[in-house]
């Protein structure tokens, strides 16, 4: 297990020019070399499409005072470093730059939505089993937004402060916010979370409620088990 518990702390909420500004602290136990990770391949995907690109403005510090770091040669997605004597935590700053033209790559942040993945706003430490690295998540989102994701979270004025888990069950559990918001229950146990860039879209028919809830039924009898929570 990795010794110690990160935290990512996120603000997203410029959405105009689609920036999240990060920060985030990685405790560590000796001085020394040490390799941090951007994540590169990622769940559901199958290539290294981690947006390491989109990466910017990269601070590290200890003690107060700047670490510098070096990029890998090789592997465009790791940052070489040497842990300082005496220091308990990194201190991390950096910004994810979103797209704002389908040119730049898929656009995820817009006025009035966006799609939080946590691999566009969190390093993590080589060396480790990413199921084996806890991690907190705080992010705040613009006034009057709602955000929903399958990792429970606590709403603490626009901010809300996610449940602490591992960094592999982060990265898999993406979140989907925005200003205009309707859940419609599809079964005891599943939702269906509909963002809309304008209030009259969430106007669902109910044939199109029924035709999800029948979606769930059908999976249901297909697999023979409901392996979420």
């Amino acid at each position: 297990a990795y010794p110690g518990t990160m935290t990512v702390t996120v603000d997203a909420t410029d959405v105009q020019q689609a920036i999240y500004r990060v920060k985030q602290v990685i405790p560590v136990a000796d001085a020394g070399p040490m390799v941090l990770m951007m994540p590169a391949w990622l769940p559901g995907k199958h290539a290294a499409r981690g947006e390491i690109e989109k990466l910017a403005g990269l601070k590290i510090s200890a003690n107060g005072k700047p670490v510098a770091w070096t990029r890998d040669t090789v592997d465009v997605w790791a940052f070489h470093l040497d842990v300082p004597a005496g220091a308990k935590q990194l201190d991390i700053e950096f910004q994810f730059v979103g797209a704002t033209d389908r040119d730049q790559g898929r656009v995820s942040i817009a006025p009035t939505m966006l799609n939080l993945q946590f691999e566009q706003v969190s390093l993590y430490p080589a060396g480790y089993f990413t199921r084996r690295i806890p991690v907190s998540a705080t992010v705040t989102y613009p006034a009057g937004w709602t955000a929903v994701s399958g990792l429970p979270a606590k709403k603490v004025g626009d901010a809300y402060v996610y449940e602490t888990t591992d960094y592999e069950t982060l990265i898999d559990s993406p979140v989907f916010a925005g200003r205009n918001y309707r859940e419609f229950k599809l079964s005891d146990r599943v939702d269906l979370n509909v963002f809309a860039d304008e209030p009259e879209e969430l106007d669902a028919k109910p044939e199109q409620i029924e035709a999800h809830k029948k979606l769930v039924e059908q999976s249901i009898k297909l697999f023979g088990a409901q392996h979420y929570d």
